[in-house]
């Protein structure tokens, strides 16, 4: 927890001495003996009230941070009563035990029940102000807390939905797409139009789903097919998609598709060979399996899928990682389970 003032040295240090200082100084007021400032201010009683401030400061400091470790009991108010109950209770026995030693050592006498019940009702006041800052500190920072909390859940809301709005939009395959097509227009005028297909099948999908927290694998495959046709008209490596089986799970939606787009991005381009795509599955992950030559520079790392992995943990305890074989890598993600109902 923040660490409040009372507990820095420099406050431990001087705030006895004012504090002390003062009570002496309602002492004398209160027996009406304020003359004596003139003689001898700083007289022996005037060090007495400073050690005295001292002990009982550095008790109610201690008694706060032993109450910070007490388990029990849990409930505020009960908690509150037994702090403040026993905090005064121990203050009254050091401050009548201190007083009985200075009364009887030193001036020879015991001290009165008027003497005594003025410096522990001054004493304790002093304590209940440790603990009234406590209390305050101990608010004012739960609330702050929960503030601050609330802002980092926001701005990490709208970083996330920028980040998915910036994946669904995709400006490098956008422009990439649209400058592919005025070239095509130019040459083949049926290629073109194939090519608009894909497109606008693919940014439909994306923009469309972008409300939906999961989709049937069978969806996202579908328009994984359309982004490959997409790709063989841009200048990548073709791709080429083996049988996929039938798998029962769920996807984030355009996570396949980010994949798919991240395994072409990090190949070399060739117009000698497409890349060989494998979908697989067992019982708790769906893998994406290819063959890769990488680029020098932009290798296909799981550091790539930290925005997707961080949406598959709010489902699953599996991680979504990429996995560096000898000749192949392999993307592993956890199978998903839910219910179509839960999005609407």
């Amino acid at each position: 927890m923040n660490t409040l003032f009372i507990h820095r040295p420099l406050f431990r240090l001087l705030s006895p001495l004012c504090s002390g200082t003062l009570v002496y100084l309602l002492v004398l007021l209160i027996n009406n003996n304020i003359g004596q400032l003139q003689e001898a201010f700083l007289g022996q009683e005037l060090y007495v009230f400073v050690g005295l401030a001292y002990l009982i400061q550095e008790y109610a400091r201690l008694s706060l941070l032993w109450f910070e470790k007490l388990a029990r009991p849990s409930a505020f108010f009960s908690r509150l009563i037994l702090q403040v109950l026993s905090s005064v209770a121990i203050g009254i026995l050091l401050v009548t035990g201190a007083m009985y030693l200075y009364f009887t050592t030193i001036l020879g006498y015991t001290p009165n029940f008027r003497e005594l019940f003025i410096f522990n009702s001054i004493f304790s006041f002093i304590t209940l102000i440790y603990l009234t800052l406590y209390l305050s500190h101990q608010y004012l920072y739960k609330i702050n807390t929960e503030r601050v909390a609330k802002e980092i859940a926001l701005k990490e809301e709208v970083e996330a939905d920028f980040k998915n709005y910036k994946r669904g939009i995709n400006p490098a395959l956008l422009f990439e797409s649209l400058e592919a097509l005025l070239v095509l227009m130019k040459k083949d005028s049926e290629k073109a139009e194939a090519l608009s297909d894909h497109f606008s099948s693919v940014y439909r999908y994306v923009l469309a789903k972008k409300n939906r927290e999961l989709v049937p694998i069978a969806e996202e495959l579908e328009q994984l097919k359309e982004l490959i046709g997409l790709f063989e008209n841009l200048p990548f490596r073709n791709v080429t998609l083996g049988q996929v089986p039938m798998i029962d799970t769920w996807v984030l939606p355009g996570s396949l598709l980010f994949i798919v787009e991240r395994i072409v991005r990090s190949t070399i381009p060739s117009d000698q060979a497409s890349i060989a795509l494998e979908i697989l599955d067992d019982s708790d992950s769906v893998f994406l399996k290819y063959r890769h030559e990488e680029v020098l520079r932009g290798t296909f790392e799981t550091t790539d899928l930290r925005d997707i992995a961080h949406s598959y943990r709010v489902y699953s305890d599996l991680p979504v990682q990429v996995l560096q074989k000898t000749d192949h890598k392999i993307i592993e993600l956890p199978k998903l389970n839910f219910h179509e109902s839960s999005h609407h």
